[in-house]
């Protein structure tokens, strides 16, 4: 999905609807940043990591991560 796709979807929603990304293994976390990424295609991976992967190569692709957090936990909890 592109940001212009991105935008033409939201913009057809409540504007005061909540925006969440998944959490880490259940759940769904506010969206903390988002983060200008180069990636390309994982050729290597297994089906559970993602279809992209970062990279620094030439051949990588501009990218945004949008990326979230619970923040009700902290890491020192556990």
């Amino acid at each position: 999905m592109t940001a212009r796709e991105l935008i033409l979807k939201l913009q057809q929603l409540d504007p005061e609807a909540r925006v969440v990304v998944r959490g880490y293994e259940d759940g769904y976390n506010d969206i903390e940043t988002l983060k200008p990424v180069k990636i390309k295609v994982n050729k290597n991976g297994a089906w559970y990591y993602g279809e992209f992967e970062e990279s620094n190569d030439t051949d990588a692709i501009d990218a945004i991560d949008i990326y979230g957090e619970n923040k009700k936990y902290l890491r020192e909890d556990f």
